[in-house]
């Protein structure tokens, strides 16, 4: 037999020698780009599963932002002027742009 260096031979014998070279000429003469790891069809399910989930998270934002404090405008477009707590937490969110755009004026920060 021969030394053995990892599970390659150094010296092989004669009746191991197809096998090994059968292994040598596989690890050569193979693709020298990354082969596909998944069908086609595999990888159309996995995005249509993700978009769906997308679409659920997004309608699921879409209406706990309904709930959200925004602009008294967007209040009156969306029809929601008539809710108190919203008009409040309205007011006071523009209230502090205001005031953050006093304190910032356009320009000032170059």
């Amino acid at each position: 037999s021969g030394q053995s260096a990892g599970n390659t031979t150094m010296f092989p014998s004669a009746t191991s020698t197809l096998p090994q070279r059968q292994q040598i000429s596989n690890t050569v003469f193979r693709p020298h780009w990354n082969l596909p790891t998944m069908s086609l069809s595999e990888l159309a399910e996995r995005e249509r599963a993700e978009a769906i989930q997308r679409g659920e998270a997004q309608k699921i934002a879409e209406e706990q932002a309904k709930f959200q404090p925004r602009r008294y405008e967007q209040l009156v477009r969306d029809g929601m002027e008539d809710d108190e707590k919203l008009v409040e937490a309205s007011a006071k969110l523009d209230r502090d742009w205001d005031d953050w755009k006093e304190a910032n004026p356009r320009g000032s920060g170059n």
